[in-house]
C-alpha cells in the first residue's frame, strides 16, 4: 500500500474480521473543473448537431453524443435557461431553433 501512495487498511475485529481500504481523496477543484468542461462540452455538440438537423430527437442526440437521453433532457433544459435554444411546436413534429 505505501508504494502506491495509498493510506494503510484498517483492521476490524468484531464477530467478523474486516479489512476497510481508503482511497485517496480526490481534489474537489479538479471534479469541479472536469464537471465544467464536460457540460461545456456536451452543450456544444448538441449545439452542433441541431445546427446540422433542427428537427433531432433526444433519442438521436444521446445515441450520436454517447450519454443517456436524461443527461441530454438536463442540458437542453439548462440550454433553455441560459436563452440559447427553444423549442418550436410539439413534442413530436417540432423543432429546435438556436437563439444565440
Amino acid at each position: 500500500m505505501k508504494q502506491a501512495g495509498l493510506p494503510a487498511p484498517k483492521f476490524e475485529f468484531t464477530n467478523f474480521f474486516t479489512v476497510i481500504f481508503r482511497r485517496p481523496l480526490i481534489p474537489q477543484k479538479t471534479t469541479q473543473k472536469t464537471t465544467q468542461k464536460t457540460t461545456q462540452k456536451t452543450t456544444q455538440k448538441i449545439l452542433e448537431l441541431i445546427k446540422k438537423k433542427s428537427r433531432i430527437t433526444r433519442k438521436e442526440l444521446a445515441e450520436k453524443i454517447g450519454i443517456s437521453e436524461d443527461g441530454i433532457k438536463f442540458n437542453l433544459n439548462q440550454l433553455k435557461k441560459q436563452n440559447k435554444i427553444k423549442r418550436v411546436g410539439p413534442d413530436k413534429g417540432g423543432y429546435w431553433e438556436i437563439l444565440k
